[in-house]
């Protein structure tokens, strides 16, 4: 169980560093700062002022928030991926990561983050969430190769 539960983390951690490496390029490509979206995940804790784009304490927050979030969504995923033939690893981890985004958004986001809900485009997030489903199988599928 202990392998199980590891191999969780380190794939949703992973998936959440991709995710977040993409959606940081994204912001800068639409000319915004790199830091908006950790940013914008503090404001949760801080309060919409802290969604500035400059790099302060709630940058990090932002990124730790992310990151521990990332984590156990890896853990929660480790059920409903476990055994499956990868093609089916592949899709469940893709259905869950896209899957979990409006719900989140709809109940949670939209209550406790509502900057985060106003500033981020849907279909970036959406995009962003399925890269991290992609990853999340992947690395998940790379792990278990080595304990087979």
């Amino acid at each position: 169980m202990r392998r199980r539960v590891g191999a969780g983390i380190i794939a949703g951690s992973a998936a959440g560093l991709i995710m977040a490496a993409a959606m940081m390029g994204y912001m800068h490509w639409r000319g915004e700062s790199v830091r908006t979206n950790p940013d914008l995940i503090a404001a949760m804790w801080m309060g919409p002022e802290v969604a500035d784009g400059r790099l302060t304490l709630a940058t990090l927050v932002g990124f730790m928030t992310h990151m521990a979030t990332s984590a156990l969504m890896g853990v929660i995923a480790v059920p409903f991926i476990y055994e499956l033939p990868p093609w089916r690893t592949m899709l469940a981890a893709f259905a869950y990561a896209l899957g979990s985004y409006p719900v989140a958004f709809a109940t949670v986001m939209s209550w406790a983050d509502p900057v985060m809900v106003e500033r981020t485009g849907l279909v970036p997030m959406a995009a962003a969430h399925a890269l991290f489903g992609i990853v999340l199988g992947a690395v998940y599928l790379w792990l278990r190769r080595g304990r087979e």
